[in-house]
């Protein structure tokens, strides 16, 4: 009898991950503010102080918040060195402002903090010559 390992690889990840992406449902669940075990009985009353989801935002934000694009160059003493670092950072913040990375560092930080994991996809867009960038959504 073939067991699952038998199975080619694409196939094999969706027994794989089950067992992460359950735990990914029980972090965002009490992300959202669903942390009381059970259901409520009829006419309880429930008071939820979402912290955790105040301290991820919290430290996300301050985290992020002097993020910025810097390039040095290794031959920083020649103003050819200095000139080929200010066209990469010109060049990264306009893949920055055109992808919304600013919004979408945070949402994958906030992410990462949830679940525990975090990714960047990045592409090359060949019909618009750009450069793309998303994050993958795991649910």
């Amino acid at each position: 009898m073939p067991t699952s390992l038998d199975l080619p690889r694409p196939q094999q990840l969706r027994t794989l991950d089950a067992e992460r992406l359950r735990r990914y449902h029980e972090h965002l669940c009490f992300y959202a503010g669903d942390q009381w075990p059970g259901r409520s009985r009829r006419a309880e009353r429930r008071l939820t102080f979402n912290y955790a989801r105040a301290f991820v935002e919290k430290v996300t934000g301050y985290l992020l918040d002097s993020a910025s694009i810097q390039v040095e160059a290794d031959d920083a003493r020649t103003l050819a060195g200095r000139d080929r670092a200010r066209t990469a950072e010109r060049a990264l913040r306009t893949i920055e402002s055109a992808n919304g990375l600013a919004q979408l560092d945070f949402e994958t930080e906030v992410d990462c903090a949830i679940l525990g994991d975090g990714a960047f996809k990045v592409t090359w867009d060949a019909e618009a010559s750009e450069v793309r960038v998303t994050a993958p959504d795991v649910q």
